[in-house]
């Protein structure tokens, strides 16, 4: 399944002319908040996951810090660690899955 049109707009026109490295930046700096409009935006879009082909990330704490997995499709199995790397804190991992699911949707800056 596809973005739907609407989401395919959103993505295009509202979206993609706002991401840039600035912007992801401001995002690197502070992952929690207070964000700008743009980048609540963008949090809002890749965070309702309007594409159930793509994958749903969640972060794992791990003992030697938190990683990055996606959900089972398996209903009750564990989640599947992506690879890896292990980031020091949640904030560098709640950027991390921000990048993934722009890179997810074509989304480069």
């Amino acid at each position: 399944m596809a973005l739907s049109p609407h989401d395919e707009w959103i993505l295009e026109n509202r979206l993609r002319p706002v991401l840039t490295a600035q912007l992801m930046a401001q995002a690197a700096a502070r992952p929690a908040g207070p964000h700008p409009r743009d980048l609540i935006d963008v949090y809002d879009f890749v965070r309702r996951n309007p594409d159930p082909d793509k994958p749903r990330y969640l972060i794992v704490k791990t003992p030697d810090g938190f990683a990055i997995g996606v959900r089972s499709p398996v209903r009750g199995e564990p989640p599947q660690l992506v690879d890896g790397v292990r980031h020091a804190t949640r904030d560098e991992a709640e950027y991390d899955v921000l990048v993934r699911r722009l890179h997810d949707y074509g989304v480069t800056w």
